[in-house]
């Protein structure tokens, strides 16, 4: 979009870069976006189909393959360098997965990204993101996805992150928070506790990790499941391409590292002391600890290790309710004792496995002190009694899960912390445009007209879109109130949703704060005098449209 619009070098930026092997390689395997097939008007007008252009883009790719591959199979063509290219590069990855235990294949290891987690003290503290060669990547998505469905059977339903398809559907964190509100219907009077793990994709101890791999591929193997011994030489090549402790930790006495990063300097945020203090070993130079954050397979066994727990849990009182999404729970009971008990299984689980829980917080006056309960650094909680903090010391309104909040009511809001993330992200795409016109350090636009493609009008549109799409999706006025699945956007996070006053006051902020950077871009681009390109003209059926209800976070609440 910022090319689109702009003349200016920050974003007239069409040549890869010599380092970006990635990006090569895909240019040499994929028909260039000019030659991608088109979409018929049957698939861009279904109603559940492509509504994001990650998957219009998937298909007009894969539509091509098709095209050039009946050409010149069936009609005799001279193949494209690409599709020659393509079927070389897969024939490569098979025989790469298909002689894993003999040949002498081993996963790279990863390039690190330092992603922002939090400052403190005036410290950059990052976590490690992991990003592997598009050859590895691709090996390690299909073998996640091999472990998905193999272990699928042995996972209990509690368990909602990562699973494999049952019935045409995937779980997803809205079924998690449906359980809790069918369990909260049918107990008025709960006792609730929350854990949440401490770094738990850095200190995965490597040699437990193969142990309980082993005897969950035994597992499965004596119940008549066959399961390929090439999965289990790529679990090891995996495991044996990354670790904390020897890949990510020594950066933090680099002092080039964060620099060559683009980022602030600080440091990969470590659990030295705690680890020591727990388990007695100074992990740092003794064991291989941690997974790669960002990796398919990383996700496969956050739920491998944490079934061990789940089952501890579940083990005596059915009537429990016990949720969990990858490394954050929630349990609940009618009985304080049996919530504490479980709470307590749970926390010795994750001991006996080698992890790290965030320290548990007991609140006594809710009340007085609410600021305390949503303070961000405490992540873990005593059993509390979920109910009107009216009514008693001990009570506490609400209980939060993977980005929602639920009252003892049972209704539903947004994450207050998501509301502001929201926010930020729309005000960070209107800046992105003023850079991409040449906004100086002092917030002036001086050479707008000189850095400028567009008119204001187009300027304002695109930027309108953009927007729309980020929190709605690709709806249109024909078929927003046709339940259509939005595809990558905010409110498909939060479908779950229910009209109530606290919700509609969280997204009628969103709107109103969306309005507000659409205004403030018109008032920036007041000088803009570059007049429209008949090629670049809005189209008929998008002018003169009021973007308002239909287009906006609070349509979309379930009026249900």
């Amino acid at each position: 979009m910022t090319r689109d619009i702009s003349l200016h070098q920050r974003t007239n930026k069409i040549e890869i870069s010599s380092k970006d092997s990635d990006l090569i390689l895909l240019q040499s395997i994929l028909p260039s976006r000019r030659k991608w097939k088109k979409l018929s008007q049957k698939e861009r007008s279904h109603p559940n189909k492509f509504n994001d252009s990650i998957e219009k883009n998937q298909q007009r790719i894969w539509k091509s393959y098709v095209d050039e591959k009946y050409w010149v199979t069936k009609k005799g063509k001279t193949p494209e360098d690409w599709y020659v290219n393509l079927l070389e590069f897969c024939k490569k990855i098979r025989g790469i997965v298909e002689n894993v235990e003999t040949n002498s294949f081993s996963l790279a290891k990863p390039e690190i990204y330092p992603l922002l987690k939090s400052v403190e003290k005036n410290k950059f503290i990052y976590r490690p993101i992991t990003k592997y060669s598009l050859e590895d990547k691709i090996i390690t998505s299909a073998f996640a996805r091999y472990l998905t469905i193999k272990f699928d059977n042995i996972f209990l339903d509690c368990s909602f992150a990562f699973r494999s398809r049952k019935k045409g559907k995937i779980p997803n964190h809205h079924d998690s928070i449906l359980k809790i509100l069918n369990y909260r219907k049918r107990h008025k009077k709960l006792w609730v506790a929350e854990c949440d793990i401490q770094k738990f994709f850095d200190t995965v101890q490597h040699v437990h990790l193969e142990g309980i791999f082993r005897k969950r591929v035994a597992q499965l193997k004596s119940e008549g499941h066959y399961f390929s011994s090439k999965a289990i030489r790529l679990f090891n090549l995996f495991l044996d391409s990354y670790s904390f402790n020897k890949d990510v930790l020594p950066k933090n006495y680099d002092p080039t590292f964060f620099k060559k990063r683009g980022v602030p300097p600080g440091e990969f945020g470590w659990v030295s002391n705690e680890l020591k203090t727990n388990f007695g070993i100074n992990y740092t130079d003794v064991f291989k600890i941690g997974v790669p954050q960002g990796n398919a397979v990383s996700c496969f066994i956050s739920n491998l290790i944490l079934n061990e727990v789940d089952k501890d849990v579940l083990d005596i009182d059915k009537d429990l309710l016990y949720v969990r999404y990858c490394d954050d729970m929630v349990l609940a009971h009618t009985d304080k004792l049996v919530c504490k008990n479980r709470l307590e299984v749970y926390k010795k689980g994750i001991h006996s496995n080698f992890l790290l829980y965030h320290p548990h917080k007991q609140f006594k006056d809710y009340k007085k002190n609410p600021k305390a309960f949503w303070s961000k650094k405490i992540k873990s909680k005593e059993p509390y009694f979920w109910s009107n903090p009216n009514e008693g010391v001990l009570n506490v309104p609400w209980l939060s899960f993977v980005g929602y909040q639920i009252n003892y009511k049972g209704k539903i809001r947004v994450r207050k912390s998501s509301i502001q993330k929201e926010i930020k992200k729309q005000r960070n795409e209107t800046q992105r445009v003023l850079h991409a016109l040449g906004m100086d350090k002092n917030r002036s636009l001086k050479n707008i007209n000189k850095f400028s493609r567009k008119s204001k009008q187009q300027i304002i549109y695109s930027h309108q879109q953009r927007l729309m799409s980020m929190s709605v999706g690709r709806v249109e006025l024909y078929n927003y109130q046709n339940n259509i699945n939005q595809g990558l956007c905010w409110i498909n996070g939060f479908r779950v949703l229910k009209n109530n006053k606290i919700v509609s006051k969280q997204l009628k902020l969103l709107d109103k704060k969306r309005e507000q950077q659409i205004s403030y871009l018109k008032r920036e681009l007041r000088y803009l005098k570059k007049k429209k390109l008949k090629q670049d003209k809005i189209p008929k059926h998008r002018r003169n449209i009021y973007y308002g209800k239909p287009f906006s976070y609070y349509q979309f609440i379930s009026k249900d």
